[in-house]
């Protein structure tokens, strides 16, 4: 089943606020054949500290394919505030994986162009993310689909049959998970920024229904009302914690503990990208169990699931090696995600079984423009709202604990105002 039939493609990509973390291609990989005109030392800075094994096989093969060549791998803990600082200097690597703080309206400071998409979209997809007017300046190293990952055995012993498709069939189904069984029914992963950002960043085409919406919210005062998707899916997080649906203590989550749990069925739902469903696989002596479904909002009695692109991967355009680190990126992209149970960036790719079959209608965000992608800049900066970023969305995890000075609508109520004041300063 190819990705181009399965999903509801556009003729327009995407401005990029959706997922942050598949299967193989016949095609000859380009980055197969060493030029002979570059070489030398590239570092790769990478997000992924669990893959060193993976990653020496990479830079063994890179290597032997490219002689003259050496490859150094860099993971970086927290990577996107560690990027944050690096990017503020030009030794940033000569690969790496591009952080969201950086909007496409800047891209051409900090990034070598890779192609333009001419030249490029007949092999990759989900250019769109790294698209500035047809200067490609990445390749998504995979694709995710933006939903809950899931333990069916655990839906199973609480009396669940079917995925939940509304708001209250899904704080029902966690009420019966923590009635029925032992396991904590909602993990919110509190301590780990960059989970957080699935409740809102991620959930904006699927709770919206609309492909176009991310576009459309740049220059929407009203963004975080009631019924708008924002507050759709934050209501969901908030009513969870308020209900006592979620890990005794959110303020001690641990991210590599939840993912044993959920593999033992001691978790029964996360919010997260379908990344993470092979991690969870590997863990489980039940790998059958894990299962991935789509955000638990519908519209007119159907539900959607964004596919989206993991992180973009580009070249500094510092580097000194700037022919041979454009090889690696198109190497990896196309090993990548064959050990990261993602969607291929490849055209014609096929879907992960867990995703052919969720029932969804599965979509690509709307592509904006570089002057929306330019205008959101401005709005985020001035409302000191990033929608990329989990800060605030960890004060919706504290009202709901009760430490809150607000309530949830209340808070609903003074992130629109800052988000209206970004709004006015573009003047739209």
């Amino acid at each position: 089943m190819k990705i181009r039939k399965q999903l509801a493609l556009l003729l327009a990509g995407a401005v990029a606020v959706g997922s942050l973390t598949g299967c193989g291609s016949s095609s000859t990989s380009t980055s197969e054949k060493s030029d002979g005109k570059s070489g030398g030392t590239i570092t790769v800075l990478t997000h992924r500290t669990d893959m060193d094994e993976t990653f020496k096989k990479y830079k063994e093969e890179f290597e032997s394919k490219h002689p003259g060549t050496t490859v150094n791998f860099e993971a970086l803990n927290d990577y996107q505030n560690t990027m944050n600082t690096r990017m503020g200097t030009e030794d940033y690597g000569d690969v790496l994986m591009l952080p969201a703080n950086i909007t496409k309206n800047q891209y051409k400071d900090y990034y070598e162009p890779i192609g333009t998409r001419e030249e490029l979209k007949g092999k990759y997809d989900f250019l769109d993310n790294a698209d500035v007017d047809g200067t490609v300046y990445g390749l998504a190293t995979g694709a995710n689909a933006n939903g809950f990952l899931y333990n069916e055995k655990v839906f199973k012993e609480a009396g669940i049959t079917k995925t939940p498709t509304t708001p209250e069939e899904f704080i029902a189904d966690l009420k019966a998970i923590k009635e029925k069984t032992s396991a904590v029914p909602l993990y919110t992963n509190y301590k780990d920024d960059w989970a957080l950002t699935n409740w809102s960043a991620a959930q904006l085409v699927n709770a919206s229904g609309d492909v176009d919406y991310p576009n459309k919210m740049i220059y929407d005062k009203n963004v975080f009302a009631q019924g708008q998707p924002l507050y759709t899916s934050l209501k969901l997080l908030n009513d969870a914690v308020a209900n006592k649906l979620v890990e005794e203590d959110p303020m001690t989550t641990d991210w590599e503990t939840s993912k044993q749990m959920v593999a033992d069925g001691k978790i029964g739902v996360m919010a997260l990208g379908s990344w993470a469903v092979g991690q969870m696989k590997a863990k489980s002596k039940t790998p059958e169990d894990i299962k991935f479904m789509a955000s638990p909002i519908s519209h007119d009695g159907k539900q959607v699931m964004q596919i989206a692109p993991d992180y973009m991967m580009g070249v500094n355009v510092h580097s000194k090696n700037k022919e041979i680190a454009k090889e690696f990126v198109k190497y990896f992209v196309e090993k990548y995600p064959n050990d990261s149970d993602m969607v291929s960036s490849l055209v014609g790719a096929k879907l992960p079984d867990f995703l052919a079959g969720s029932g969804a209608t599965l979509v690509q965000q709307k592509m904006g423009t570089t002057q929306m992608a330019t205008d959101l800049d401005k709005v985020q900066k001035e409302s000191l709202l990033n929608l990329n970023d989990s800060k605030w969305v960890k004060t919706v995890i504290e009202i709901g604990l009760g430490n809150g000075k607000q309530t949830f609508d209340e808070y609903m109520a003074s992130l629109n105002k800052s988000w209206a004041t970004g709004v006015d300063s573009i003047g739209k």
